[in-house]
């Protein structure tokens, strides 16, 4: 490598060399005849690599090498390489005349471009970070897009010539729709799917009878059917105290006209907002909702109004992920496998070799075609063909449906919507009388829910939209016509399908292809409605095709829910902990180590507390029927994971608050049971062998007390206390001194985290020798944090099982690593019993503390007792210990803060003087 002074007499010499070319050059060249003024043309010369090469320097050219694999595999770039650094030096040190330095400088500036949003997405502001009631502002460029009131768009371009003389609509229902035998869905999905369906579809398009263009609701995802379609509706339904729903209703006319199972579902959303809103309050995380006196007006009003526009944020979060993670998984059949994978269109996105990510926030536009997509009627069940014809009955007395012609249907439905009471908490609703506060039996609409989850929905094609659909298919042709959409073939061709050429391509069926046939004439005027209900339907894959319905509806709901989750500004820039709070973006999100990322269970548990039990299958898959999804667990092996029992209403806990109550309940044996050895049963059971019932917690009998008694002789032997002390005094030491720190110069450390926990975890890790990883003991399996959740979760989950919104969770996490602690500690177990001394792995992981050997000769003594060992594992060491390390660190946490307190802290100067003395009188004094 050149020197410095080097460096220098080399550019000395290239700058007299270039001078004096630059002499020769104007020697040589011939006179400025070219122009008038007597100047001359200069010419822009650039320049290639092989002139860059004298200026390159390796390490930059290794820095541009490095941004082409990041960019290619999506890794961000370390700035710690001073990538940014190297780039400007390559860019600036190459000749003026280069053009790759021109293009590298063009690509760092588009770089630097693309870094932020133009305009931005974004904003703050009470004005923005809420959604409007009537869906505008959702995109800030054009606000109104997507609002209520606006006009349907049109998907794809229609340039076929029709003919003018289109078949009339009944013949269309009559020859190609009508439901001749009714056929069940094959992969036996239940009605609750397709009442979700019904209100995304109530959510997203809703004609304005006026107009036939216009859509009354907004064409985003945000529950509008109980919310809402403008600010007068929501007001309808908000109570405007606490931030609350009116109990038990929405805002929909409409959906009292669906089978009940859709007003429930909607009840059950209801009901999750109040549910946000008191949890909002109660937290009042980072005092983002302190309540004001209610006599400040404007105050109060802010107030309210933050708690219930983040309640339906956070609403509409669950809804959202019920859509993805339940709804599309279902359509997709990824229900059935294992695998935790969906298409979920909130994925965050770079640019790549693929190309550039997709927009998101850009807000949307329904499209008429979609509106047409939906169209489900041949899914309807037995059971809601049966209530839709007795409704028609109510509101036609005399008539059949089949006889009731278009107009007095119109007529008659004009009239029902009208009777029906514009304050929603008024309308009636499925024959059920409201309580005093305004609620619904809970009892009575979880029985709704629990019929709708048993009740197997219909499949998707030709010939089986039930007859009282008639009127319904007829006005949906007519409408479909005044929109002059494009026909079958265009629309598939916009998805890039191929079009049909025969009308058996559309159905393979005789009877469907030749009504086609003389109806149509050619595949390529097949009109997209009803064409799109009367292709063939796709068969079952697991994955892939859950639903089964017609090709050509299969390929675009994909499409449309991509666009209408991605281009919502809610659900994609603005969904985050800072909008919805800490609390609620973890309340509704999924995770995939539950059901595979199924977040239904959220909403029905939350509704309905006091009649589904945790692990209820009606609960967590209500989207298939639950004899089906029996097959389905049972092929995955998940079977036992989940109660089978239709729910039933369970009566609320009564809390017992004096002592003589609690007294007499606790001496009454033969009344009042144990309550936590189901629990204690779930967690032990081991190779589908039944453990823990005789632990000393699971019940009253003889067993039970013989549990206490053998647990309690092999425990507390010779010296315990004095031995127990001196460990706790000195593992107490050694956590103090290794987590403490300063800062700002003063002593700090976590005292529950750190030390509370810390030191039952290694009192219990010595007592039941668990192995422990430590600095000490490198060889040990857990760490000190990793034991204690492991001990704090089987805790939980039998003594604090007391949400049931949470309770599956938490027992199926405190149920997969009692499994994985057992394990280790039967390999424990047995080594001691095969060996018969302490030269054991045990020893090597619990070294010399005081009692590094107490866990060995524990085991010694309960072996002895002629119990086996896969007994003495999982009826009674895993039970103690983890009924153990919990409970004692919040004891310790509890005291503490009392004596740091106020009142508590009077004690500290005679507890502090009884601690330095060290005498078993003083141990005594403290100990009471």
């Amino acid at each position: 490598m050149a020197t410095k002074q080097e460096k220098s007499l080399l550019n000395g010499v290239g700058s007299k060399i270039s001078q004096v070319e630059k002499v020769i050059s104007a020697s040589l060249r011939p006179l400025p005849t070219t122009t008038g003024d007597g100047t001359y043309v200069t010419e822009q010369v650039q320049t290639g690599f092989v002139k860059d090469l004298g200026h390159v320097d390796l390490d930059n050219i290794k820095a541009i090498l490095e941004i082409v694999k990041d960019t290619a595999t999506g890794e961000p770039l370390n700035d710690r390489h001073y990538i940014m650094e190297r780039v400007i030096q390559l860019a600036s040190g190459l000749p003026s005349t280069s053009r790759n330095a021109k293009a590298l400088t063009n690509t760092f500036l588009k770089q630097l471009w693309n870094d932020l949003e133009h305009p931005p997405i974004s904003y703050l502001g009470s004005d923005h970070v809420y959604r409007q009631a009537d869906g505008s502002g959702n995109n800030f460029l054009w606000p109104h897009i997507g609002a209520a009131g606006s006009h349907y768009a049109r998907s794809v371009r229609p340039t076929t010539v029709q003919s003018p003389s289109l078949p009339e609509p009944e013949t269309l229902f009559a020859s190609l729709l009508e439901r001749k035998d009714y056929k069940e869905h094959p992969n036996k999905i239940s009605s609750i799917l397709f009442y979700l369906a019904s209100i995304i579809i109530h959510d997203l398009f809703q004609t304005d009878r006026n107009d036939y263009t216009v859509s009354l609701t907004s064409s985003y995802l945000d529950l509008s059917p109980l919310y809402g379609n403008n600010q007068d509706e929501q007001n309808q339904v908000r109570t405007f105290k606490d931030g609350k729903l009116k109990p038990d209703c929405f805002s929909s006319k409409r959906i009292l006209g669906f089978p009940p199972g859709v007003g429930v579902l909607l009840i059950m959303f209801n009901r999750f907002h109040n549910y946000v809103a008191e949890n909002l309050a109660t937290i009042n995380e980072g005092g983002r909702f302190t309540k004001p006196d209610e006599s400040n007006t404007k105050a109060y009003a802010k107030y309210d109004n933050d708690l219930f526009q983040t309640a339906r944020l956070v609403t509409c979060g669950l809804y959202i992920n019920i859509i993805l993670k339940d709804y599309v998984r279902t359509i997709l059949n990824i229900n059935r496998t294992d695998s935790t994978w969906s298409l979920d269109p909130r994925a965050e996105m770079q640019d790549g070799l693929l190309g550039e990510a997709p927009a998101q926030a850009t807000g949307n536009q329904v499209s008429a075609e979609f509106n047409l997509v939906y169209r489900w009627h041949s899914c309807i069940s037995k059971r809601d063909e049966k209530w839709t014809q007795d409704m028609y009955r109510e509101l036609f007395p005399g008539k059949e449906p089949e006889e009731i012609s278009l107009r007095e249907f119109l007529r008659g439905v004009g009239q029902w919507e009208a009777r029906l009471p514009e304050e929603p908490s008024d309308r009636p609703f499925a024959g059920l009388q409201r309580k005093e506060d305004g609620s619904l039996d809970e009892g009575e609409l979880a029985k709704l829910f629990a019929d709708s989850v048993e009740d197997c929905a219909g499949a998707f094609g030709a010939s089986n939209v039930p007859s009282v659909f008639r009127n319904i298919e007829a006005l949906g042709i007519m409408q479909a016509r005044s929109w002059n959409l494009a026909t079958l073939n265009e629309f598939r061709k916009y998805f890039n399908l191929t079009t049909y050429k025969t009308f058996e391509e559309i159905n393979p069926d005789p009877y469907i292809a030749g009504q086609l046939k003389r109806l149509y004439e050619h595949p390529d005027l097949v009109e997209i409605y009803p064409g799109i209900i009367v292709e063939d339907t796709k068969e079952s894959t697991i994955p892939g095709s859950g639903l089964c319905t017609n090709y050509t509806i299969s390929r675009a709901i994909l499409s449309d829910a991509v666009a209408l989750v991605r281009g919502d500004r809610f659900y994609t820039v603005d969904y985050t902990p800072k909008h919805l709070t800490n609390w609620a973006y973890n309340e509704i999100q999924y995770q995939d180590t539950v059901d595979q990322g199924h977040v239904f269970y959220k909403l029905v548990l939350r509704a309905f507390p006091n009649t589904f039990a945790g692990n209820s299958i009606y609960a967590h898959f209500p989207l298939v029927v639950p004899s089906e999804n029996e097959k389905i667990c049972k092929d995955l092996g998940r079977f036992d994971d989940y109660s089978w029992d239709r729910p039933s209403l369970t009566p609320p806990p009564q809390f017992i608050s004096s002592n003589a109550a609690c007294m007499a309940i606790l001496s009454d044996q033969e009344t009042f049971k144990v309550t936590w050895g189901k629990k204690i049963e779930f967690l032990m059971r081991h190779n589908n062998q039944p453990h823990g019932r005789d632990f000393m917690l699971s019940g009253d009998k003889p067993p039970n007390a013989a549990s206490r008694k053998m647990m309690g002789a092999a425990l507390y032997r010779d010296k315990w206390e004095s031995e127990a002390k001196k460990f706790y005094e000195n593992i107490t030491l050694k956590l103090l001194h290794q987590h403490s720190y300063q800062i700002a110069g003063v002593n700090q450390v976590d005292i529950v985290r750190d030390i509370a926990n810390l030191a039952q975890v290694h009192f219990c890790a010595n007592v039941f020798s668990l192995p422990l990883k430590t600095e000490s003991n490198p060889r040990g399996i857990f760490t000190e944090q990793e034991l204690y959740e492991i001990m704090a979760l089987v805790f939980a989950s039998i003594f604090y099982d007391a949400d049931v919104g949470k309770s599956f969770e938490l027992n199926q996490g405190a149920r997969s690593a009692t499994q994985q602690l057992g394990e280790l500690t039967m390999a424990n177990v047995d080594f001691v019993r095969n060996t018969g001394f302490i030269q054991s792995l045990v020893h090597s992981l619990h070294r010399h503390d005081i009692l590094s050997e107490y866990g060995v000769h524990m085991i010694q003594r309960l072996l002895a007792s002629q119990i086996s060992p896969t007994e003495i594992v999982w009826t009674h060491i895993l039970p103690t210990a983890g009924g153990m390390v919990a409970n004692q660190a919040q004891l310790f946490s509890q005291c503490l803060d009392y004596y740091l307190s106020e009142e508590g802290s009077v004690h500290l100067p005679e507890i502090n003087r009884l601690a330095k003395e060290d005498t078993p009188e003083a141990d005594d004094l403290l100990l009471r």
